[in-house]
């Protein structure tokens, strides 16, 4: 089945708004009087969402930026690394261009689990929720954070030209119909660590890259017996390495049918392919790539963290799976690697739209100028200035017309520092923003060459993928059941795929008792939970 690739990103019009007044806080009691109020929380949450509807909660008809007045909001805000939002010189300029100030609440990442738990239970959290990962979801149910749908039609223009080109308002929308936070949006991206094949190696033995799971048997075959290396000793590769993480599953990525590994689209209908004929043929052949030696044989019980220094310990390996081969090979090899180009167009890709990057409470007497002022980062510029930093600060335009980071604006001597310190991506964590077309289409080899080659390989996967499904979305039921069915299927899956291709069970001979152990675990169940998602996303 053939579904719609990912439409390219275009960046929509910046477009004027007009003014309004300033901002108040409210003081509300501590948690423990909260429960004594007569108002029922089916009532808070009806509150919020006028709040958030526009006129009723006493929002202007537009706002326009800067602001006559300074408008002072409070809020979290998980750091980058050991770096704070309120000295981010990219934060200071979104603020100082629009009149607005944040009095942030920096916390570490590994403390915003129990800071947020503390300021929510003892009601006294802030206006804005922001880069913590934030379970916007959870706490909009509960009416701590109020639905913004309404909120970003009206105030962010950019936002919804994005949403509305990219089709994301399915994937920032929570089970009951509302969007309780601000998205990071990114270009489609591959959701799986990579296939790298030793394009070196290729070239040596004069063969083409694969295009099949035969041309790949093929190739893997020649690394094994044909001394690819040229180093003389023919039994000191390793044409496919694994670990205990990246298992032979990675492999299904290259099916001729769309999934995520262990959920797929079979016949029109979303599968647990783990229990299909087509897993079956998929075991079938990692079990031959094992038994004749083309497999690593301590796949499955390697861990990841040795997969690096095993691929740096010489010129060994003919193909593993990694986010990018410099992560396994190290930077002085990793050229010698392509990630393989998908042979259907069934790549698996995510959307690039994740929500939880900013989210506004209840508190908040003016979430419509929140909105507006973060919509800013929805445009090209607005996300050079997220991602990048200030231009002429922390990056600059070369004279071929691609940008470099700048290590001498007193802003940190290396790059991961710059990123921290001067920038509100700050080196990964999620942040409301849309990711520039510069970051991947004009970055100077000069700032990192190995990013910019692994760039280019991700452009060539994703040119090649398409997102396999529409968002999914389940009920907290079957959220639950889900999770119990899970926990024990997905070990078994794996223990059961470990002994099949070692040689331990043989394939025709346990295949049924197999299935038939699925199902006492829940599998017919986990389907139907399936089924009922997928039909109900293909006819939204």
């Amino acid at each position: 089945m053939k579904l719609k690739k990912v439409m390219a990103l275009t960046l929509a019009a910046v477009l004027s708004l007009s003014a309004l007044a300033g901002c108040g806080k409210d003081d509300r009691p501590a948690s423990g009087e909260n429960n004594n109020k007569e108002q029922t929380e089916e009532n808070q949450k009806e509150e919020s969402n006028q709040k958030a509807g526009g006129e009723e909660g006493g929002m202007a008809d537009s706002v326009t930026f800067p602001l006559e007045e300074t408008m002072t909001f409070t809020a979290v805000a998980g750091m980058n690394g050991d770096y704070t939002m309120t000295d981010n010189i990219a934060m200071q300029k979104a603020l100082a261009d629009t009149n607005v100030q944040i009095d942030f609440t920096n916390v570490l990442h590994s403390e915003l689990a129990e800071k947020l738990s503390t300021m929510i239970n003892g009601n006294n959290y802030p206006d804005i929720f922001f880069k913590n990962n934030f379970d916007a979801d959870k706490y909009g149910k509960q009416g701590i954070v109020i639905p913004l749908e309404d909120l970003i039609k009206k105030y962010a223009p950019n936002l919804t030209a994005l949403l509305d080109e990219r089709g994301g308002w399915q994937y920032i929308t929570a089970s009951d119909g509302h969007i309780y936070s601000l998205p990071q949006i990114d270009m489609p991206s591959v959701s799986r660590p990579a296939y790298w094949i030793n394009k070196r190696w290729m070239d040596n033995l004069g063969l083409k890259e694969p295009a099949s799971f035969d041309e790949l048997y093929e190739v893997l075959k020649a690394f094994k017996e044909k001394d690819a290396n040229g180093n003389g000793d023919p039994d000191d590769e390793i044409p496919l390495f694994c670990n205990s993480w990246l298992n032979p599953f990675f492999l299904l990525q290259y099916a001729d049918f769309p999934n995520t590994g262990k959920d797929g689209i079979i016949d029109g209908e979303l599968r647990y392919v783990p229990a299909t004929e087509e897993y079956k043929e998929f075991l079938a052949y990692a079990t031959k790539l094992y038994q004749e030696g083309l497999m690593y044989k301590n796949s499955f019980t390697t861990q990841h963290d040795e997969q690096a220094p095993i691929g740096q310990s010489g010129d060994v390996l003919g193909s593993f799976f990694d986010a990018g081969a410099f992560l396994t090979v190290g930077r002085d090899h990793d050229e010698d690697y392509i990630a393989l180009t998908p042979w259907d167009d069934c790549l698996d890709l995510s959307p690039g739209i994740q929500g939880g990057t900013l989210a506004i409470s209840d508190k908040c007497e003016h979430p419509e100028v929140v909105v507006a002022w973060a919509d800013q980062f929805y445009t090209e510029e607005g996300g050079k200035l997220a991602w990048m930093g200030v231009e002429g600060e922390t990056y600059q335009y070369n004279d071929q017309g691609e940008w470099e980071w700048l290590l001498d604006k007193g802003h940190g001597e290396d790059i991961t520092t710059v990123r921290a310190s001067s920038a509100i991506q700050g080196g990964g964590q999620s942040h409301p923003s849309v990711q520039p077309r510069a970051w991947m289409e004009s970055m100077s080899a000069n700032v990192d060459p190995d990013e910019v080659y692994l760039n280019q390989q991700r452009l060539k996967l994703i040119e090649h993928g398409q997102v396999p499904w529409p968002k999914l979305t389940y009920t907290d039921d079957q959220q639950k059941e889900m999770s119990t069915i899970g926990a024990d299927i997905n070990p078994y899956v794996d223990e059961y795929m470990a002994f099949v291709v070692t040689g331990e069970l043989n394939l025709e001979d346990s295949w049924d008792e197999y299935i038939g152990k699925l199902n006492e675990m829940g599998l017919e169940r986990l389907e139907a939970i399936y089924k009922e998602a997928y039909d109900a996303a293909m006819n939204r």
